[in-house]
Parts: structure tokens; C-alpha cells; sequence
């Protein structure tokens, strides 16, 4: 295979001169010049001998097989197999780079005869190996020996690790804490291990599991109350004010003004004097000064103000030698509004009554405590029939002056200036600038200063900052949220899938669609099969030998025929790079390599070729490894392939090369179904639907998983005993068929595990299938069977989910790379080969469903005309409907949200490429993906960085238990972004299937609990991957880490809302800021519903989903924190004589890797050639 570096994400620290050495000798690797298109600023992204380097197994793989792999650059013009395996200084050195062929000049590998001898890796024979003295003999056995105990270490099941020093040394070293255990060592002080062992936990790995819950339930509780101080107690702490503010002209008759403040009198009582009797009340008759101004009662004389008025000559007005006086106006009440005009009429009693200078008076005015401020605003200032002005915060009326004495006292002149000048509404606090402006100012604010502008303190300030930008901030995430998922289901979910359609065309469909999910039993609209496409047509044939039906039919079964006359026919159909429109499979630059090789044997001129061996189109060397396709005839020494005379007599033909029904060229794809205690109904179900979609039955392969011998409860039969039921027509029948071993995900002993291979065709179901909508469709079953050490266990060969997609994904990866595989993926590649005709790394995409959901008919049309039309996609999603939705108020209460998933979120995420999660239970993933115009492929999920992490047994840890044993399907959708980060994962709503969600609440309880738990350690590691789109606040990176604190305080959440709610009936005044947040925030979800939904019926579910908030956001998060130490899968699935509720993380015994047999499929090849020829 063609493998291209490592998409454009490496760099490399080059120096200048170095840099163009390497593009210079490059120059001739690719069709045109290479254009430098990646950053060279980041220097650290170029250790590739760092494991967290989201490349490093890649550039390790590729330097292990680059003497048979054609490593093309990156569009950065580095290459991933330089020679730094163990020396991390050695990546500035150009010799490995500079040393690989390009495609042009390295041999072909079809012409290279394999002459090395094939080794047995049986425990047998790695001992006699090991212990033979004469090393000399046997060079090669040796070697593959090491090299076959360090694949399979314990750490790394599939490519290659450190071999450990001792077979104990595992056990014995011991890692230093790290911080974070260190911190939740500090946090459960309190728990000594001897308390946890009574409580029962008496496992070290338990008790540290525990320990980390409660680090993270801490965590949590962080976040929490900072979230809550910031919505609650911010304010308080920056803007506490606990002086009452009264508006001018609202000040209420219960208190007097005295120069700007407010007093409450209501219940003070005066002493005896002229004119008001002992305890009378002021604000009361006969005084009645309730609600006025007593400012020129209580006059602040001598102060700012000495030296600027000053008593006249003939001043009646009592003062002293020293210009001090006794007051300065006449000691008379006055409105608060400022209407009251100036009386300078002689007191009923005697001069200055009521002015309050003796010594008594004013200690009691002084042991006043002010009740409130009163306040201005600045509309009161600028439009009141008042002279205000302000300085310095504090309210001057400049009308006041005309209350002053003026054949009694002097005044600077610029009192009168003030007065008359337009200043009314002015600040003067900058215009009075000098220091005799600045005395004068501070004198009138001692006198005439009525009070305060309505201005916030600094903390105020922050505090309104604060509340007004997180108010914009959420508004513009749900703002956009609901922005770009309108723009998401207006336009571009339209263009999707095979054909674009209009938005009424679109909402048929949709309709269409709904109806069908209605009952998980309903069919959907399936095409009618021709009858000799059907199953049994061939079958009831008259019966000849298989090679020789093989060899009448080769060509015809194949597609070679067409393929000849198609480009023969039409010579622009293809471009010499195998491409179509732009759109480039294996099967067209398989052809397009064909093409050439017959056209350079039989002359340039030629048009016309002819395949004279038809494995030559089928051979893995000319489609995957670099080599040339040219060559008509392999070398006999060589092989190219699988025995063609094994091939199965009923194999489904090949189509034409231009077959295209749905306006793109075809690729093959894999239909991937785990099971565990399923029953016949849910998996005829599945199986049904996957084999009637209207995509070619040619073109895809059903491959089901039985995770171990597993009998469902209330099923008569084991899981494997219905799938096989389901099974008709097999390459070898069943109770012919051997276990294989291969290397499983898990622990101890439990990483050694054995299996068999089906490989026949699906049997339909006259009842549940017409005769005339089925199609003959190939079928592998793979069940894992367990060791003989394990047949009396209650679960024999149970591995988990992660480990049936790790058989897959390993097989794929090693096929890619030509690496050795166990016995059991060469079983697979054999029966691939026998059933369908195709090597296995004919295929492209894989799509996996679970085993109790039914896909809608298009759906597989739809989601490969995404991965055809774009490479760039490496994974897409279609959207899950609920079957049972009214089955009980457990279902009810699922419907909104499983909408709101898909049309909000996911809508959101597909827009920017980066859907954070393909549903386990519904997705397509793209097994490699071409990229240049010269064949070169990238792996994707066959990526040594994709399957080398996703298949870690190591789960020593709180959070990657979590990503591994509980959110598998989604911490692959992770791996795919942080491995691939500018590749696309999207949401195509054409597709579509249906499933039974949990009808009890103790089910759902426990599926949440899975999946609410592997969210949040998901959204951990998305939220470190820097390459995403966007840039800070404006990327997915900030969106994920948004989303990632929602999902923290979701319990905390919900019970602020209900306290808003509640202080929003009783409070006073209403906070309409909050209520508004809240509404938009609530009924936005309700708008998408109106603007995407094709059922007003979805309304309805909506209301059922927000009476269930507390459910949704505080029950179930709760619930699922407090059991973030809990790894089993609960309720979710039940077996016979068993809850089903362990998990896959226990270490039992130690692995014994002689047991597994490592080798290539050409060695695996030999001998069964060798084995066939001596019967």
C-alpha cells in the first residue's frame, strides 16, 4: 500500500539549508513540486519519540515496514520513518529520509521472489529456538522470536513494546505518585486502606479507584461553588451596600433630608423648646416636616467655607473676630423637590430659632445616624426645574444661593456666576480646576448640596461587567448554537448523501422516515431483487467443482470484462490517477493502474488491455503496497494473493466498473454488528435491515462479533447459536470449524483468547423479508469462544465490545501494513477471500451498528456518497430514532432529547467538522482514505494511532478506565480528532435507523450513568486537542471546554433555576435579566424543534422533556458521579443465570504469549499451500 506520511500535521526541526536538501531530493517523489503548506513554528510537534505524540505508533510502524512500504511526505515535505526509534536527537538527520525510493525507482515486489523461511511461533518451537547453540543455523528463528515476545507485551497487544527485564518486573516497579493521586490521597486522608477494606473494598485498585472518585466529586463541588459564587455571591461581595438609596421626590414622609441624606424620624421625639412641646415629633404637626429638606436647619458653617463668607459690617447675624458665623440662611424647611421659594421673614420666636447652634443641638444632630442616600439620576439632573450640577458625585443645587443673606454676609462673586451661567446638568469636577475653584466647589458642597448622582461604585462597575459579559457570552454560544443548526438543516444537510434535493423533497423524506420509526418491526421501502441475484439461484444450479465454476466465471464475476470495455469505450471515463470526477477508490485507481500496465506492455498507442490473470486486480502487492500493477503475469515464486480455487462457487459477481446507481463510483464497505445476549427478534431485525439496503449487495460484507458463548435472558439458545442459525450455504460447515487464537483485549490470561470463523451467506426470513427483496449477501460470524482453560466460567471468551471492534480494526491495520497478524486474522482474511472474491484491503469503510437496530434502507447509499464525494471525512453518523416511544414515561421523556442531540448538537458540531461523538450504535468510519493525485493512501482507522490506544489494556487509572471499559464509541470518535484533527466527523440526518431505548428506569439509570461518565472523560481529552478549528473563545476547543463545565454542574444547574423561578414570584423588583436568560435558553430548543421538525408532535415531547429536567439534569448526573468508580455495564444487558454486571478490567493469571502464532499472510499462505499439495 501506498501510505502517505502522516497527514499534514507533522513537523520537523529543519534547518534552512536542510529543509531544501530534502524537498530538493523530493522532487521527483510526486507529480508536481512540492509546496511547503505547514507551519515550521512548533517545533515540539516533531518528537515522534514521545508516546504522546498523537503520530508516534504511525512513525514507529512505518519504520518497521519501510523496506516494503512506500512512505510518501506529508504536504510539510517531512517523512514519518526516520530512523529515531531510540535516539530522539537523531530527527534532524536527513540520511532515512533522503534513502527512501520513490515510487518510480524502489523494485517491485511482485518480481522479488520470497525466499525467507517461514517460522512456527508455537511455544514449542520458540523453545527450541531459544535453547539451541548453534545460532548460526537458525538466525531468523531467534529473531522473530524477540521480536514476537516484545508484540506481545502486555502494554502494547499490538505493535511492538520494551521487553520488560523480567518476567516480574511489571509487578515490582513501582511509578511514583503523581500529583494528582497525591491530591486525592490528601483529600480521603480521613479513609485509611484498613477502613475501605471493611466497607468492602479490599483491592488496592479498588480503593484507588475510589479514592480518585472522591477527587473528582471534589473536583466538581470546586467548580460548583464557583459557579455559584460567581451567579450569587459576586455581586454581594464586590457591590454589598448596606446603606438604603432613596430616589429625590420618593423620599417617603417618614424621613427628613439633611444635606443630601435621609434621616428616619418616625419614631424620635424632640425636647421641649419655643414652639414644640416635650417628645413632640418633628415630622408631625405642628412642624410637619416629614418628607423636607432640613438642610438649613442643620447648616455646616466655618468649615470649606471660612474665608469665603464672611459677615458684613452691619451683620446682625451673630459671628466672632474671626469671621465665624452662626448660619448662613434662614433656618426654614423646604421641599424636597426645590419649589420652595427664599423667605427671609424674622423668626416667631427669636433670630436663629430653629437653627440648632448650641452645643446640645448639634451633638444630637451628630449622633444621627443617616438611613439612606439620596440620589439623583441624570435624567432628574439634566431635565429638573432645578439649577443642578454636580461635582464630584455629589448633586449641588445653585438655586439654594438665592437663600443667602446678602445684606449680611459677603460671597465670592463666582457663586453668582454659577448661578446664573447655563451650567444646569454639568459635571464640574474637571472645570473647577484651579485651587480657589476647587475651595469654592468644596464650600457649595458643604452647603447646597442636596445629594447624590446616581454613579456605582468600582466594584458595582465589576460586578455589572461581569454579570453583562457572561450574559453575552452564554446568549452568543446558544445564539450561535441554534444559529448555525438552522443553517445546518436549511442547507447543507440537503446537499448531502447521494443526491441533493430541496428542502421539501428533504422534509419528505424526513416524514418518511418518521413514519417508519414508529415500530422498530415496520419496514422500510426495499427494492426488488432480480431473481438470479437472489439467494439459492445459483445454489439449485447444477452442482460443479468450485475451481471450475471459479474459472468459467472469473472474469464475469469480477467486473473484469466491463472494466475492459468501459474504459475501452469511453477513454476519459478514468484519469490516469484512478480517479472519477474527483472521487478516487480502489477499485478505480486499481483499474487505472491496470489500464497502464497494458497499455506500456502492449505499446503506448494502445488503448485496449486485457487482464490475462485475474489476481493480478485482486492482488494486495499491486493495490496496497507500492508495487507496480503493470506487471500481467506475477512471478510464480511470488504470492499475490489467496488461492483463487477456494473462492466460494456462489460468490457475489462483481459489477461493471461504470455501474454507478447512485451517481458515484462504488467502494466496499464492511456491515460490523457486536453481539452479546441479544435474541433472535432484535438481531433478525438488524440483519434484515443491513442486507436490504439498497446499496449493492457486492459492494458490502456483513461481519458479526459474538462476544463470547452468552445465553440472553429468556433465550432458549446462546447468542452464537442464533447468529449461526442465521447462516446458510457456509465455506465450511460449522461443526467443521476450529478455534484460532489470537491476542485479546485484557489482562493476565484473560489476553489470550480463542475463536472461530464462519463464513457463508445470510439466511433470510421468508416472514420478515418478501422472497423478492432479498439479496444474497455475504456473511462472516466471529465467535469468541474462550480458551479450554475457560469452558466452565460463566462467560467463556467475554472480552467486551472494545475487544470484537479490536479484532476488526488489528486485522485491518495489519493488513494496511503487510505487519504480521495471529492465526485468527489470517482465518479472517481467508474466509473474506473465500466468500466474496475480494482481498480484505479491497475494503474502505466499515460501519457498525449494535444489534438491536434496525437502519433505514438508504442509509448506507447516503453515508458512503459522503466518504466517496469527501476524503476528507473519516467518519460520519446518521440519526437515531426511538421505536418504542410511548411505550412507557421512561421512553417519553427520551424522545426530545435524542432529537435535540442529533438536530442541535451534532448539527453544530458537523458544520465545523468535529462531531464529538459517532453513536456506537450508528456509524461509518473510513478504514483509509486516498489522498494525491499519485495513490497514495492514509490509514485512518486502520491507523496504528487509532488501534494501538484504543486497544490499551492498561486501565490503571480512574479516567482511562472510564474511556476504555465504559464510553468505548465515543473515546474512538476522540481518538479519530486528536489523531486527526483537521479531518472531518460529521452528522448526515438522510440516514437514519431505529432502536428500543431503555423502557425501566433502573436500565436507563445505568445506561446514562455509562454514558454521562465516559462524556466527561471524553470531553477531557477533546478539550486538549489544540488543532481543532477556531481560534480561543471563536473555536470547537472553547466550545468542548464550555460544554465540559456545563456537564460538571448540571446537578448545580438545575437547582439554580428552580431558586430563580421561586425568587422570581416573590421577589421585588422582578429580575428580568435572569428570566429572560433562562427563556431563551429553555425555548430555543423548542424554536429548532418548529423551524427542523417535520411533526408537531415533537412539541409535545418537548414539554414531557422540560417537566423531566430534574430527572435529565440533576437525578442521573448525580447518580453517575457518585458511581464514577463503577465500570460495569449494569442493567443495560442481562444473561441467563447471571446479572452480566462485571467488568472487563480484572487481572487474572499472567499471559503466555507462546501460545499466539505471529506471522505474514504470505507465511500463513505457504503452508496451507503446502499442507493442500501433500494431501
Amino acid at each position: 500500500m501506498n501510505n502517505y506520511g502522516a497527514e499534514d500535521e507533522y513537523y520537523v526541526d529543519f534547518n534552512q539549508d536542510q529543509e531544501s536538501l530534502l524537498r530538493s531530493r523530493l522532487g521527483s517523489h510526486r507529480s508536481g513540486s512540492t509546496k511547503r503548506t505547514g507551519s515550521l513554528v512548533r517545533p515540539e510537534r516533531n518528537r515522534f519519540n514521545n508516546p504522546d505524540n498523537p503520530h508516534y505508533y504511525y512513525v514507529q510502524k512505518a519504520q518497521e515496514q519501510k523496506d516494503h512500504l512506500d512512505i510518501q511526505p506529508s504536504s510539510t515535505g517531512v517523512l514519518p520513518t526516520p530512523g529515531l526509534r531510540r535516539t530522539p536527537g537523531s530527527f534532524g538527520s536527513l540520511n532515512s529520509a533522503a534513502n527512501i525510493p520513490s515510487s518510480r525507482s524502489r523494485p517491485n515486489l511482485s518480481e522479488v521472489p520470497e525466499d525467507f523461511p517461514m517460522q512456527d511461533m508455537s511455544g514449542k518451537d520458540a523453545k527450541d529456538s531459544s535453547s539451541n547453540s548453534d545460532r548460526n543455523e537458525a538466525p531468523n528463528e531467534e529473531l522473530i522470536e524477540l521480536e514476537n515476545e516484545d508484540y506481545l507485551s502486555e502494554e502494547n497487544p499490538v505493535l511492538k513494546a520494551p521487553k520488560p527485564a523480567g518476567p516480574d518486573l511489571r509487578n515490582k516497579k513501582s511509578k511514583p505518585l503523581s500529583p494528582w493521586m497525591i491530591y486525592c490521597y490528601v483529600v480521603t486522608f480521613w479513609a485509611p486502606a484498613p477502613l475501605l477494606s471493611l466497607f468492602g473494598m479490599p483491592k488496592k485498585e479498588r480503593q484507588i479507584a475510589w479514592r480518585e472518585k472522591m477527587g473528582l466529586l471534589s473536583v466538581i463541588c470546586y467548580v460548583g461553588v464557583f459557579v455559584a459564587y460567581l451567579t450569587f455571591g459576586f455581586t454581594k461581595t464586590v457591590c454589598s451596600s448596606s446603606k438604603l438609596r432613596l430616589h429625590n421626590n420618593h423620599v417617603d414622609p417618614g424621613y427628613m433630608i439633611m444635606n443630601g441624606k435621609a434621616f428616619s424620624l418616625d419614631s424620635s421625639s424632640h425636647p421641649a423648646a419655643a414652639g414644640i412641646d416635650a417628645g413632640a415629633n418633628v415630622l408631625y404637626p405642628p412642624i410637619n416636616g416629614g418628607g423636607k429638606d432640613a438642610s438649613f436647619l442643620f447648616q455646616n458653617v466655618n468649615g470649606n467655607c471660612h474665608g469665603l463668607i464672611k459677615p458684613r459690617e452691619n451683620c446682625t447675624i451673630p459671628h466672632d473676630d474671626d469671621d465665624n458665623l452662626a448660619w448662613y440662611f434662614p433656618c426654614a424647611l423646604f421641599a424636597q423637590d426645590g419649589s420652595t421659594k427664599p423667605n427671609f421673614t424674622k423668626p416667631r420666636y427669636y433670630d436663629g430659632w430653629a437653627c440648632h447652634t448650641s452645643e446640645a443641638a448639634r451633638k444630637a444632630y451628630y449622633s444621627l445616624e443617616a438611613a439612606a442616600d439620596v440620589y439623583f439620576t441624570w435624567d432628574d439632573i439634566r431635565n429638573s426645574s432645578r439649577n443642578l450640577v454636580v461635582y464630584n458625585g455629589h448633586v449641588l443645587d445653585l438655586n439654594l444661593l438665592d437663600w443667602l443673606e446678602r445684606d449680611q454676609v459677603t460671597y465670592p462673586p463666582m457663586f453668582d456666576d454659577m448661578r446664573n451661567s447655563n451650567l444646569q446638568g454639568y459635571d464640574l469636577s474637571i472645570i473647577l480646576a484651579s485651587s480657589h475653584e476647587k475651595k469654592v466647589a468644596r464650600c457649595l458642597t458643604e452647603i447646597i448640596k442636596v445629594g447624590e448622582v446616581d454613579s456605582k461604585t468600582v466594584g458595582c462597575l465589576a460586578s455589572d461587567v461581569v454579570l453583562y459579559s457572561s450574559l453575552v457570552f452564554i446568549l452568543s454560544v446558544v445564539i450561535l448554537k441554534f444559529l448555525v443548526s438552522c443553517y445546518f438543516c436549511w442547507v447543507v444537510a440537503r446537499k448531502q448523501g447521494a443526491y441533493a434535493v430541496d428542502n421539501k423533497t428533504m422534509n419528505k423524506q424526513l416524514n418518511n422516515i418518521e413514519d417508519w420509526s414508529e415500530n422498530l418491526y415496520s419496514q422500510g421501502l426495499m427494492k426488488e431483487v432480480a431473481p438470479e441475484l437472489r439467494p439459492g439461484h445459483r445454489h439449485n444450479a447444477s452442482r460443479q467443482s468450485r475451481f471450475d465454476i471459479f474459472k468459467k466465471r472469473s472474469t464475469r464475476s469480477f467486473g473484469v470484462n466491463e472494466i475492459t470495455n468501459e474504459v475501452d469505450n469511453d477513454g476519459d471515463y478514468l484519469f490516469a490517477d484512478g480517479s472519477y470526477k474527483g472521487m478516487t477508490t480502489m477499485t478505480t485507481q486499481n483499474a487505472a493502474k491496470l489500464q497502464s500496465g497494458n497499455q506500456s506492455s502492449s505499446g503506448s498507442g494502445a488503448s485496449k488491455f486485457q487482464v490475462r490473470n485475474q489476481s493480478a486486480m485482486l492482488s494486495s502487492n499491486s493495490m496496497m503496497l507500492g508495487g507496480s500493477s503493470a506487471a500481467p503475469m506475477p512471478v510464480p515464486s511470488s504470492i499475490e494473493s489467496l488461492d483463487a480455487s477456494i473462492i466460494h462457487p456462489d460468490c457475489v459477481q462483481q459489477p461493471p466498473l461504470n455501474y454507478m446507481p447512485f451517481g458515484y463510483p462504488l467502494i466496499h464497505t464492511m456491515c460490523f454488528v457486536t453481539c452479546y445476549s441479544e435474541d433472535e427478534q432484535g438481531l433478525r431485525t438488524t440483519l434484515d435491515s443491513l442486507s436490504t439496503t439498497d446499496y449493492p449487495n457486492s459492494h458490502k460484507l456483513i461481519m458479526v462479533v459474538c462476544d463470547g458463548l452468552i445465553k440472553g435472558s429468556g433465550n432458549d439458545q446462546t447468542t452464537p447459536e442464533i447468529v449461526l442459525g442465521m447462516m446458510e450455504n457456509f465455506v465450511i460447515p460449522p461443526e467443521d470449524v476450529q478455534p484460532h487464537s489470537y491476542v485479546a483485549v485484557a489482562s493476565g490470561s484473560k489476553r489470550h483468547n480463542m475463536a472461530k470463523i464462519y463464513a457463508g451467506f445470510y439466511k433470510y426470513n421468508d416472514e420478515t423479508v418478501p422472497v423478492e427483496n432479498q439479496q444474497q449477501v455475504p456473511m462472516i460470524a466471529v465467535v469468541k469462544c474462550g480458551t479450554p482453560d475457560e469452558q466452565g466460567s460463566a462467560k467463556p471468551g467475554n472480552r467486551g465490545k472494545r475487544d470484537s471492534q479490536i479484532i476488526l480494526m488489528s486485522f485491518l491495520q495489519k493488513m494496511t501494513f503487510d505487519d504480521r497478524m495471529t492465526e485468527l486474522e489470517f482465518q479472517l482474511l481467508k474466509n473474506i477471500w473465500q466468500i466474496t472474491g475480494l482481498m480484505a484491503d479491497y475494503y474502505e469503510t466499515v460501519i457498525m451498528v449494535d444489534a438491536d437496530t434496525k437502519v433505514f434502507p438508504d442509509c448506507l447509499t447516503h453515508m458512503i456518497a459522503e466518504m466517496v464525494k469527501d476524503p476528507l471525512v473519516m467518519g460520519l453518523c446518521g440519526e437515531t430514532k426511538i421505536a418504542n416511544k410511548s411505550q412507557s414515561w421512561v421512553t417519553m421523556i427520551q424522545v426530545f432529547e435524542y432529537y435535540i442531540s442529533h438536530h442541535q448538537a451534532k448539527a453544530f458540531e458537523s458544520v465545523f467538522g468535529s462531531v464529538t461523538c459517532l453513536p456506537g450504535c450508528f456509524s461509518i468510519y473510513r478504514i483509509k482514505s486516498p489522498k494525491g493525485p499519485d495513490g497514495y493512501w492514509v490509514p485512518i482507522l486502520a491507523n496504528p494511532d487509532i488501534v494501538e490506544r484504543y486497544c490499551d489494556n492498561v486501565t490503571d487509572t480512574l479516567h482511562k478506565k472510564n474511556l476504555l471499559l465504559l464510553g468505548e464509541d465515543r473515546f474512538l470518535s476522540s481518538l479519530m480528532l486528536r489523531t486527526f484533527p483537521k479531518r472531518k466527523q460529521i452528522f448526515v440526518p438522510k440516514a437514519a435507523c431505529k432502536t428500543v431505548a431503555p423502557d425501566e428506569f433502573k436500565v436507563l439509570l445505568s445506561q446514562r450513568r455509562r454514558w454521562i461518565n465516559s462524556t466527561v472523560h471524553n470531553l477531557f481529552e477533546l478539550v486538549l486537542i489544540k488543532d481543532l478549528c477556531g481560534t480561543f473563545c471563536f473555536s470547537m476547543q472553547f466550545v468542548i471546554f464550555i460544554e465540559l463545565i456545563g456537564t460538571l454542574v448540571l446537578p448545580l444547574a438545575i437547582c439554580f433555576t428552580i431558586y430563580v423561578v421561586i425568587f422570581a414570584c416573590v421577589s421585588k423588583p422582578t429580575p428580568i435579566i435572569t428570566l429572560v436568560l433562562l427563556a431563551i435558553i429553555l425555548g430555543l430548543p423548542g424554536l429548532i424543534v418548529v423551524i427542523t421538525a417535520t411533526r408537531w408532535s415533537y412539541l409535545g415531547w418537548m414539554f414531557i422533556y422540560l417537566l423531566a429536567l430534574p430527572i435529565w439534569n440533576f437525578v442521573l448526573p448525580s447518580y453517575a458521579y457518585w458511581k464514577f468508580d463503577d465500570f460495569s455495564w449494569g442493567d443495560t444487558r442481562t444473561i441467563a443465570g447471571g446479572n452480566g454486571k462485571g467488568g472487563h478490567d480484572e487481572t487474572e493469571g499472567e499471559f503466555d504469549h507462546s501460545k499466539i502464532k505471529m506471522r505474514t499472510w504470505r507465511e500463513f499462505e505457504r503452508e496451507e499451500r503446502i499442507t493442500r499439495a501433500e494431501k
